[in-house]
């Protein structure tokens, strides 16, 4: 797992100087414009995360695609939103949803109040507890009038980076 998080936020020119220096650079495919999500773009986006990343496409129970990204042990789920009536090739939003079971040894009241309080700490995601009891953390992306694909490469990485905060903080916390 720490060497995928170390190969995505080299790609994400986080850490690591050459890959910042790198991007300081330029990578031309991230510069090309995603003006709408689908399988396709998104694994155009993944592309670049190698081995780091393993991708599938699978379907929810009513039949619509989403793509399923592994880091590691994380799994990322990505559903395509906000699509035209008959338009599935053209939905503008990409929601972005890492959960893990239930932990048996946590009580549900004290991870409901973690989720929140990691909420307030990191406003631009949403966290919190499922009716089935599972934790979550989720973003939400949009592609209106336009995105370049190394920008919603960062937002990937740092939804990964976040995913693994709020596994440590609120998940699997060390015990105290």
């Amino acid at each position: 797992m720490a060497a995928a998080l170390a190969l995505v936020l080299a790609l994400a020119g986080t850490s690591m100087e050459p890959a910042a220096a790198q991007q300081a650079q330029g990578n031309t495919d991230d510069r090309v414009e995603v003006n709408a999500f689908t399988p396709t773009t998104v694994r155009e986006i993944l592309a670049p995360f190698g081995n780091a990343v393993a991708i599938a496409d699978r379907k929810t129970p009513e039949g619509r695609p989403f793509v399923e990204a592994s880091f590691g042990q994380l799994r990322v789920n990505m559903f395509f939103t906000a699509c035209p009536p008959n338009q599935p090739d053209q939905c503008q939003g990409l929601y972005m949803l890492a959960f893990w079971p239930k932990p048996a040894e946590r009580n549900p009241q004290n991870l409901a109040q973690a989720a929140g309080d990691f909420n307030r700490l990191y406003e631009f995601s949403k966290a919190g507890v499922s009716v089935a009891g599972e934790p979550f953390v989720a973003r939400y992306l949009i592609s209106d009038f336009g995105v370049k694909r190394g920008t919603l490469r960062r937002e990937v990485t740092n939804f990964v980076v976040l995913a693994q905060r709020f596994n440590q903080e609120v998940v699997s916390p060390p015990a105290q």
